[in-house]
């Protein structure tokens, strides 16, 4: 059994997914020198590099939950907003997701890093066929207590069909139950891990409507025994 989601769709439908594959492409930016600029960055802060350009990362599909809750473990994890496409009956549909991931863990490790944390999506999606053909005027925006901590277009990324050949090519054609995050946009603030309340929005200027979800999140810490066993007598 592959762990359901259920989205709203247009005209008051909704559609159930089967998760049977989950993805996430990493160093996705359009701009090939901005991508490697930003891979240096974050290798000079200890991070080692994709081996490949733009990479893809296969998830655990029982990560992925539009939960308004989720749990994660110790303090070093942060949201990144991103577009998520999916594939159901034959369509293509677009949602927006947040690929949490650890980061202390993703700098040993980018893959365990990201198999660390729920991977959030909204409860709501279009079909791709509704801005396939202004996907670059889309943006995200997160936001966490007021403050922005991402803002930009759908222009900083890979256009949604090349990306979809790059998976298509790695993963295999068949599209059945997948669900890939596609990508981030800048940062301008990363908020505490502790309690933060995160809120996504993917915005069409041109049809004038948005997807959002927000979620919280709670840090579990381990429990420890402070009162000693009573010793026997």
């Amino acid at each position: 059994m592959f762990p359901t989601l259920r989205f709203s769709v247009p005209n008051d439908r909704a559609i159930v997914l089967e998760v049977r594959h989950a993805l996430a492409a990493g160093a996705s930016a359009r701009d090939r020198d901005k991508a490697l600029a930003h891979i240096a960055r974050m290798a000079a802060q200890g991070v080692k590099p994709p081996p490949h350009v733009p990479m893809l990362y296969p998830l655990m599909p029982t990560l992925v939950t539009n939960a308004s809750d989720v749990g994660v473990i110790g303090d070093d994890s942060t949201p990144e907003i991103e577009p998520v496409l999916f594939h159901v009956g034959g369509v293509d549909y677009v949602t927006v997701g947040s690929d949490h991931t650890d980061r202390r863990i993703e700098a040993r490790s980018a893959l365990q890093g990201k198999n660390s944390c729920p991977k959030i999506v909204a409860a709501a999606a279009w079909p791709l066929e509704q801005v396939r053909d202004h996907w670059d005027e889309l943006t995200l925006q997160s936001r966490c207590s007021g403050q922005v901590l991402q803002e930009g277009r759908l222009s900083h990324l890979l256009p949604w069909d090349e990306l979809l050949a790059f998976v298509d090519a790695q993963d295999g054609v068949n599209r059945e139950g997948r669900l890939v995050f596609c990508g981030t946009v800048p940062t301008l603030k990363t908020p505490s891990a502790r309690n933060a309340h995160i809120e996504l929005t993917l915005h069409d200027p041109i049809g004038g409507a948005s997807l959002q979800h927000r979620y919280r999140v709670h840090v579990r810490q381990p429990y420890f025994v402070t009162d000693s066993a009573p010793t026997a007598s």
